[in-house]
């Protein structure tokens, strides 16, 4: 699996690593920008699982009901074993889906905890785990924070900072599948997924060439539970 193809007018998606496999799969990749959607979807197409937030945006809540997006209360912990449920039914039923445990963005130079339920939905379903390495860089492979969106961004600023980018690529590597009956439970089967993902080579305090003059090494996630 590699090559590139166009994302949009201005963003070059590329991927590495090999073809995710057929039938039941959890897709799990650290996660930067609202960009991060579509490039998981096009590693493999998936039922994505979404913050029951975005439900409520303009234009891309509608169209993210449409295309099948679950939609997660991650206040009502008193539904999250339904939640698995549902999820694990989907894995069995030989459905890819798609899902970023980290539970908010983060800037690309550091990494969230990635939260265990889902990774129970797997276990339970009995199904493979694809980790997905996200990064953003510029033409010539510099890393960049341009697609972060961090903070008190909006999205349409963020929008139109991605427009604006030039020779902006969004990078994919498949990672190696973890195997059903790899690990023992949840928490072992979450921690090695995010090894694979890892955050990128920039670390914190290091300046990123094309980035943001103003995005924090990262976004602190919210105490919300374990999804």
């Amino acid at each position: 699996m590699g090559g590139g193809r166009r994302a949009g007018r201005r963003v070059r998606a590329r991927f590495s690593g090999a073809a995710a496999p057929d039938g039941g799969l959890l897709l799990v990749a650290n996660h930067i920008s609202w960009l991060d959607v579509p490039l998981l979807a096009m590693v493999r197409p998936a039922r994505m699982i979404a913050k029951a937030e975005i439900r409520r945006w303009p234009v891309a809540g509608p169209l993210a009901a449409r295309g099948g997006v679950l939609f997660i209360d991650r206040h009502r912990l008193r539904g999250l074993p339904d939640t698995v449920a549902d999820i694990a039914g989907l894995l069995r039923s030989g459905a890819a889906v798609g899902v970023f445990p980290e539970g908010s963005t983060w800037c690309g130079r550091a990494q969230g905890t990635f939260r265990r339920a889902v990774f129970q939905a797997a276990l339970d379903a009995g199904v493979p785990v694809q980790p997905v390495r996200i990064r953003y860089r510029l033409t010539g492979g510099a890393p960049t924070t341009v697609p972060a969106f961090v903070g008190e961004d909006s999205l349409l600023a963020s929008l139109w900072r991605v427009v604006m980018a030039d020779g902006l690529v969004a990078e994919a590597e498949v990672r190696p599948v973890l195997r059903p009956g790899a690990h023992a439970d949840r928490r072992a089967l979450a921690r090695a997924a995010q090894r694979r993902t890892g955050p990128a080579p920039a670390g914190p305090g290091h300046a990123v060439p094309g980035g943001r003059d103003d995005v924090a090494p990262s976004r602190p996630v919210e105490p919300q539970g374990e999804m």
